[in-house]
């Protein structure tokens, strides 16, 4: 397993067990900086528009056009759509945050694993319990089904 593997499943399944105890997530800015420190020397491009993406979904006062030319680059795409999640109020901060360190980590079938993992725990969780659902243990589910397969 390599560096990045190991740093983003150890951080998932501590914000995993923090998300289903505690309904937040302290910490989840250190693990997007620590995902920006391991792959910026490497991939500074592909960090940058990841970056990009996640702050138009931070600062709402960023107008729509400003993502047109980052819907140029695929592996940017499930960070917009779950920035544009955030900005509607349907998917936490904390969600987003996590989505962007995976891109910036991880290809593109990771990142689309983790949100497909992200949609099993929501059917289960349905069938469980209601209220709001945590959703950083489905995208661990989820990365751990592209690490084990990969």
């Amino acid at each position: 397993m390599t560096l990045a593997e190991t740093f983003a499943l150890v951080s998932f399944s501590i914000f995993s067990y923090a998300d289903l105890r505690y309904r937040l997530v302290p910490g989840i800015e250190v693990f997007l900086f620590g995902t920006i420190l391991l792959t910026l020397p490497a991939t500074p491009l592909q960090t940058g528009i990841i970056l990009l993406a996640c702050g138009w979904s931070i600062f709402r006062n960023l107008s729509g056009w400003y993502t047109l030319p980052l819907l140029f680059y695929p592996p940017v795409w499930p960070v917009l759509l779950t920035g544009y999640g955030y900005r509607k109020g349907i998917i936490g901060r904390a969600d987003l945050l996590a989505i962007s360190g995976l891109a910036c980590l991880f290809p593109l079938p990771a990142v689309l694993l983790s949100l497909f993992g992200l949609e099993l725990w929501r059917r289960f969780w349905l069938r469980r319990q209601t209220g709001s659902i945590p959703a950083l243990p489905g995208m661990f589910i989820g990365l751990l089904i592209y690490i084990v397969f990969h």
